[in-house]
């Protein structure tokens, strides 16, 4: 790319630039000469030829060839044509330091003073043709004597618009740059706040459940500030790249449609999903397409700039009706950005229309337009931040209130323990037999066991007291919740819980011997049974904690199935149990088809769902004494000891069949069906051990995959 020497000279003059910016408030320095446009323009269409170095239409020759324009821009009668002369005459010199200023040039150009060339924008080749490079601002330093003397331009375009554009004027250099900068300053800030804002999203998007509208946000914001960058003229101080900075304005303005249909399609969901990501798509192909193409030289960037507004414009309208259509389903900060963008838009229309001549040429403030949408997106991040603290302040809240139930509920017990501790002194005869029976109760594993023993071996400790105990626990097999003989003296054995308070298990009975008719024995024998309910109590709550953790430790969170360790301990009983037994015992392992595809399209929340209602199908299929467990992600195994090849391979059959006819659904949301693929092996026909038979069933669920999953194969012989 072709480096632009005016532009050049000013990057080397940057010094004198930032001293100029120091002394704006010394009215010397600006005591120039006001600005003055370039007028009586003529045209002519073609391309001039060349005599002994110098285009012959410098020459003024054929006067009559040249007509009058407005601005040297879009003479009429184009019919394809792609070379333009213009010329003016320049007024008399009354300036310092004068310098021609040009907004912008399509495409390429050279500049003649009479018949001298002293400026050149991009290469023409022999054919007079060139490549884009770019939409930079141009300034063409005049040299002494120019007043009176004819200014050429010969203008080179296979875009739709040919000459200068914007406007041309020639004024002060010291004006000329504190203009860009002034003109330039508010662009600067808005895009420096964009970056914060983008910045600012994604940093939210970190904290959010469901990150992608954030990101979007961020990633708009951020286009709409690269946009704004490479057309930021006081850029071209610092950074005399023009096609890199018409590249990185493209990249921004092409991914704006991108991030807002990517952001709308996680809005509106079902309603209008699919076709806002495919717009997102289709601009996204755009994308690539114009600029890898430009970038090796197919095509030039210029060219597709008219055919994406185009698209861009049908793209709104389409926009514009799902929104209208999805309003009152959005909340209040989609309905904001919304709106925002929608400014936005205008400002970008009115930008393009500008751009293609519809409207008259001026200095439009794009920035504005960007700052409005920059500014809701630091409304939602101030009230997202809000939202958060607030959920923030009422989790400390809560997690301080448990804090003192807990501590409030801890040393409640401590105070009982201590009072247990002094009153053990009250046990004379029973308090041996009372700590022998609660440490047999922890030998115990489950409540149902420790119900058992207490309901056959309580009535013999206290003898020759007539206790005897009703159990109340409905989790407990074989319990009684009547009372068709009631006793002057009861007391409650409960289960101590942390979150559900006290669970009522049993009930003690106590009907004194007739003989035992003095008041204080009877007061020191109620006493003492108290203690031991309390005693009991506190040994069955232990031995509730830990069947609870013991649970815990087997079973899966999400399923609530058996889990990895429990199969493989239950794999080795079972094998053992069906070596001694002689009984077959074959193992089943299933897989959900493509789980990760689902989890892509319908979220991990759904894929839990879906594991949790297979796991509930697996329970409700197999026999109570068949063994389903989770095996790892989307995999699942289920022991059928004493089942044999033929049996298992028709119950697993029947479970594919099952799984596969039945339709999903998850918070109203049609999830489709789902298929799975089934290894099946058996012992002692396919394994003589655990790992064997595991990898055999393995290999047959991977076999089942090869051959187009949804299917049931069955492992080989081993030996």
């Amino acid at each position: 790319m072709p480096d632009s020497p005016a532009v050049i000279h000013l990057f080397r003059q940057l010094p004198v630039v930032i001293l100029l910016l120091l002394g704006m408030l010394s009215s010397s320095a600006f005591a120039a000469s006001s600005p003055q446009h370039l007028q009586g323009w003529e045209y002519r269409w073609g391309d001039s030829p060349v005599h002994d170095g110098s285009p012959l239409w410098t020459q003024n020759r054929e006067p009559r060839a040249w007509q009058a324009i407005d601005f040297p821009s879009n003479p009429p009668k184009r019919q394809g044509q792609t070379h333009a002369w213009y010329r003016t005459q320049l007024p008399d010199n009354h300036w310092q330091d004068p310098v021609i200023y040009i907004y912008s040039i399509d495409l390429i150009a050279e500049v003649y003073l009479g018949t001298e060339k002293i400026y050149t924008f991009g290469e023409f080749d022999q054919e007079g043709h060139g490549r884009f490079q770019g939409w930079p601002w141009h300034l063409i330093e005049l040299p002494e004597g120019f007043s009176g003397q004819t200014l050429h331009f010969r203008v080179y375009s296979d875009y739709t618009d040919i000459g200068l554009w914007g406007e041309v004027k020639i004024l002060e250099r010291s004006h000329l740059l504190l203009e860009i900068i002034q003109s330039s300053y508010l662009d600067l800030l808005v895009i420096v706040f964009c970056t914060l804002m983008g910045l600012i999203a994604f940093a939210f998007a970190f904290m959010q459940t469901n990150r992608r509208p954030f990101i979007y946000l961020g990633l708009l914001t951020l286009a709409v500030g690269s946009k704004l960058l490479g057309e930021n003229q006081a850029v071209q101080l610092v950074m005399d790249a023009p096609l890199f900075r018409t590249y990185l304005t493209a990249a921004g303005y092409f991914l704006l449609p991108v991030f807002i249909a990517l952001l709308l399609s996680e809005w509106f969901q079902n309603k209008g999903q699919g076709l806002m990501k495919k717009l997102a798509l289709a601009h996204l192909v755009y994308l690539v397409l114009a600029l890898g193409l430009s970038l090796i030289g197919v095509l030039q960037l210029s060219i597709t700039y008219p055919l994406f507004d185009g698209l861009f414009i049908l793209t709104l309208m389409v926009l514009l009706y799902l929104t209208a259509k999805n309003f009152q389903n959005l909340n209040q900060d989609q309905r904001l950005v919304m709106s925002a963008f929608w400014v936005l838009a205008v400002f970008l229309l009115v930008d393009m229309a500008v751009a293609h001549g519809f409207l008259p040429w001026a200095r439009f403030p794009l920035s504005i337009g960007v700052l409005v949408f920059a500014l809701t997106l630091m409304v939602i991040s101030m009230r997202e931040y809000q939202r958060t603290q607030k959920a923030l302040h009422q989790l400390n809240a809560s997690l301080e209130d448990r804090i003192r139930q807990r501590t409030a509920s801890l040393q409640t017990y401590a105070q009982l323990e201590r009072q247990r501790s002094n009153q053990l002194t009250l046990l004379n005869r029973h308090a041996r037999e009372l700590e022998e029976l609660v440490a047999e109760l922890q030998s115990f594993q489950t409540l149902e066991q420790a119900g058992n023993y207490l309901h056959q071996q309580l009535p013999q400790t206290f003898q020759p007291y007539k206790i005897r105990i009703q159990l109340l626990d409905k989790t407990v097999p074989g319990t009684n919740t009547t009372d068709s003989t009631p006793s002057p003296y009861q007391w409650f054995l409960t289960l101590e819980d942390i979150h559900l308070g006290a669970q009522t298990f049993a009930k003690i009975h106590l009907n004194p011997d007739p003989s035992l008719t003095d008041q204080h024995q009877l007061e020191q024998l109620n006493s003492f049974m108290g203690r031991v309910a309390e005693r009991l109590s506190m040994s069955l709550t232990s031995l509730k904690i830990r069947q609870n953790l013991q649970r815990l430790s087997y079973e899966d969170a999400l399923t609530g199935l058996k889990n990895r360790r429990f199969m493989d301990e239950a794999l080795e009983r079972e094998i053992a149990l069906a070596k001694r037994n002689k009984r077959p015992l074959s193992l089943l392992i299933c897989d959900i088809d493509h789980f990760k595809n689902f989890n892509d399209s319908h979220g991990h929340e759904a894929g839990d769902w879906v594991l949790y209602t297979l796991s509930q199908v697996l329970l409700e299929h197999f026999r109570e004494t068949d063994i389903p467990c989770r095996f790892g992600g989307e995999e699942f195994v289920v022991l059928l000891p004493g089942t044999g090849k033929e049996t298992a391979v028709i119950r697993a059959q029947e479970l594919l069949d099952k799984v596969t006819s039945s339709p999903l659904t998850y918070l109203e949301q049609d999830l489709g069906q789902i298929t799975i693929s089934l290894g099946v092996a058996s012992w002692p026909d396919q394994a003589l051990n655990p790992d064997e038979l595991l990898k055999a069933a393995d290999k047959a669920l991977y076999r089942a995959k090869q051959k187009g999953r949804n299917r049931v194969e069955v492992a080989g012989n081993n030996y």
